[in-house]
């Protein structure tokens, strides 16, 4: 594997416009991604909140779709001791990222993977090697 998939990537998809590139970088990369455990988290309570109804039964049916496919890293305790270096490396330098992006920044340096999002700036800040499919 080479990249880490940001909520935003994965989910473009599902949007009424896609956009195309985003939906080209997918195809082309399938079977070179992965998500880890805040990813998925992220996405199942975007589905959640959604309103009852067509639209959300859809993105159900997409979610459980790609839970049972697609690889999802574990956050176990060399991704959570990665974390808390990350996060005294940024404070250290007057820095700090959210939370989730944080966390998600630990996993893809822990695995030596690139993250694919649209946040790249969070993500450079944190040493992450980024891929952004939107630009």
């Amino acid at each position: 594997m080479k990249f880490l998939v940001d909520a935003n990537v994965l989910s473009e998809p599902t949007r009424l416009r896609p956009n195309p590139r985003v939906v080209e970088w997918l195809t082309v990369h399938e079977g070179d991604f992965v998500v880890d455990a805040i990813v998925l988290g992220e996405l199942s309570a975007g589905v959640l909140r959604s309103p009852t109804g067509r639209k959300r039964a859809s993105l159900e049916r997409w979610f459980d779709a790609v839970v049972r496919v697609i690889e999802c890293l574990a956050w176990d305790r060399d991704v959570s001791l990665r974390w808390a270096r990350l996060v005294a490396q940024l404070q250290r330098r007057g820095q700090s990222l959210p939370l989730l992006d944080s966390m998600i920044a630990a996993s893809a340096l822990h695995h030596d993977l690139t993250v694919v999002t649209r946040n790249t700036r969070d993500f450079q800040r944190a040493g992450v090697k980024v891929v952004d499919p939107f630009a």
